[in-house]
């Protein structure tokens, strides 16, 4: 989606890069689209941190075998489950789908942290900026959902 030199910007402006994407929620609650035939930005950085967390996994293996494999599964983690809730039975099926991604993030940025804490482990500054840049847009998606979901239920 973007390119890695908009990473390093430290004034990376979330609220902004979310409204780029702003969709019209005042017409169909379904999608119109076939799947796969609209960009999905969540889908998207998901997927690109899950290919940036294997090269990281591959260089930390050398280092430590069992955090390369927990930060490979939490980190890739991310992507899958957040690629599954695209799919969805009901907007509640959803919400529950991206709590687990959301869940795996906080997961990878842990153990990214604790990594990045020893002088002797492989250090990934931009995989470190990418997980965490991706916590406003899982907030922002995660409260929005809620809302719709409690406007429903009102209705």
């Amino acid at each position: 989606m973007l390119p890695d030199e908009q990473y390093d910007d430290v004034g990376f402006d979330a609220e902004a890069w979310l409204r780029s994407f702003a969709v019209d929620t005042h017409h169909a609650s379904e999608p119109t689209e076939a799947y796969g035939t609209r960009k999905n930005p969540v889908v998207e950085e998901t997927f690109r941190l899950a290919d940036r967390v294997m090269d990281y996994s591959e260089v930390l293996e050398q280092r430590n075998h069992t955090f390369a494999d927990q930060i490979l599964r939490s980190g890739t983690a991310v992507g899958s489950h957040t690629r599954e809730a695209q799919g969805a039975e009901s907007l509640a099926d959803f919400i529950h789908k991206m709590k687990i991604a959301y869940k795996e993030l906080e997961e990878t940025d842990y153990r990214l942290d604790l990594c990045h804490r020893k002088a002797h482990y492989p250090h990934d500054l931009l995989l470190v900026a990418m997980t965490k840049r991706l916590f406003p847009l899982f907030n922002a998606i995660l409260s929005t959902s809620r809302e719709r979901l409690r406007q429903r239920k009102e209705k």
